[in-house]
């Protein structure tokens, strides 16, 4: 739970997607209702079975949304970026988690009481929207998501990765850095680490792309979309190993 009460700037808002469509005096009032919470690397936001009577915005920093197995395999579901929301099923549901959220770095947060968001949908139809919208984007993904993991090869789940953040890139949309290490990167995708940083290697060694720590340069999209669609790029990559 919020651990601090220092005002929301609207400066914080402004850009961001889920206020993008209100005025200035709207993203005032709700910003004069939430507060930031500044966090360390490491620290648990959410816990399952926690309630929730707001919602987060990602102002600062990476977290990772996850859920354990039985036997305490971690299966990491989102990387949690600036722009991002998180809590909103909880809030409207007024449920208890099914999830965990942890910092993956240091986060600024802000934190926006149900009745603050509530007061927003009901007054302002383009912030209802926009909610909508959000939580539309949030099903479709998690449907792309399941579609990735039970229908594609690690070689065409790396592939598709690569694309899909490139697209969140800043145009020409061929570079991105990669939000979290490879182990949580790798996770999303459901696949160890090594299988995630031997297929990288693997498009890499067709000139696919060029790695530069967790900077990846996408140097080829078309034999990408290929793979990613379960296709080849070229002959040579018949006759890699598998």
């Amino acid at each position: 739970m919020p651990n601090t009460r220092k005002p929301v700037d609207v400066d914080q808002l402004i850009d961001q997607p889920l206020f993008a469509q209100l005025d200035a005096h709207r993203i005032d009032e709700i910003a004069r209702g939430g507060w930031l919470v500044r966090e360390k690397r490491g620290v648990r936001i959410i816990g399952r079975g926690d309630n929730l009577d707001g919602m987060f915005l990602v102002t600062e920093g990476n977290l990772k949304l996850y859920m354990l197995s039985c036997n305490g395999d971690e299966r990491v579901l989102r990387v949690l970026q600036p722009g991002d929301s998180f809590g909103e099923v909880i809030m409207f549901n007024q449920l208890p988690s099914p999830v965990y959220v942890d910092t993956l770095s240091p986060v600024s947060l802000a934190y926006f009481p149900s009745d603050v968001i509530n007061s927003a949908l009901v007054s302002d139809p383009r912030f209802t929207a926009t909610m909508l919208r959000s939580m539309s984007a949030l099903m479709r993904n998690m449907i792309t998501d399941l579609e990735t993991c039970c229908l594609q090869s690690a070689l065409q789940r790396t592939a598709s990765y690569l694309l899909r953040s490139a697209e969140a890139s800043p145009p020409p949309h061929d570079k991105i850095r990669l939000p979290a290490p490879k182990a949580v990167v790798a996770s999303t995708l459901n696949i160890s680490a090594e299988t995630f940083s031997r297929e990288l290697h693997r498009l890499r060694g067709l000139g696919l792309i060029q790695i530069a720590k967790r900077t990846i340069h996408l140097c080829d999209r078309d034999s990408l979309v290929r793979i990613a669609e379960g296709g080849e790029p070229a002959a040579s990559l018949r006759n890699l190993p598998h």
